[in-house]
């Protein structure tokens, strides 16, 4: 149960994204010689794109590496990817039907990591105290923090202005 940071689950959602783009125009017309070209192309894209998520995918079982961040990252680039190139889609259903996929599919995504960061994540009790953690790795760190201790009595209105709740005096009024 961790959290982990790297770049090559966003690597994954562009080999997702290319995935996603090589489908979507699979289906334009081989009967002339530019789309004849256009697909030998697109076929070749395929094959690198693949042999590349089959690497990465085979380095995703070394430990320390995050196999979840790699499957995500194709997922999740392939879904964003049809909402992008479904536009290329010449058929108004099909292309509809692969927009509202991935809209969908993002919609739902999103939500569940959301769903999940909150319900099933906890933060460090050291980081709770933002100031205090980083003075104990900086000792000349100021903390400039505006926050309160206690939320219950502050409340935001739309100008920027904080207000005491207790004594209904403007916090940041200049004198």
């Amino acid at each position: 149960n961790s959290l982990s940071v790297g770049s090559s689950g966003a690597v994954m959602g562009l080999f997702g994204a290319k995935l996603s783009e090589v489908f979507c125009r699979a289906c334009e017309s081989k009967k002339t010689a530019q789309g004849r070209i256009g697909h030998e192309v697109r076929m070749e894209q395929l094959s690198g794109v693949l042999c590349s998520v089959l690497i990465v995918g085979l380095f995703s079982f070394i430990p320390y590496v995050d196999w979840a961040a790699h499957l995500g990252g194709l997922l999740g680039g392939q879904i964003v990817g049809m909402v992008i190139f479904s536009s290329t889609i010449k058929s108004l259903f099909w292309c509809l039907f692969w927009a509202l996929y991935g809209l969908l599919g993002t919609g739902i995504g999103f939500s569940m990591a959301v769903m999940y960061l909150y319900t099933n994540v906890q933060p460090e009790e050291e980081l709770r105290d933002v100031c205090g953690y980083y003075q104990q790795f900086f000792e000349d760190y100021e903390c400039n923090c505006q926050l309160k201790d206690n939320w219950d009595g502050w409340h935001w209105n739309w100008s920027g202005n904080n207000y005491d709740a207790n004594s209904a005096s403007n916090s940041n009024s200049q004198d």
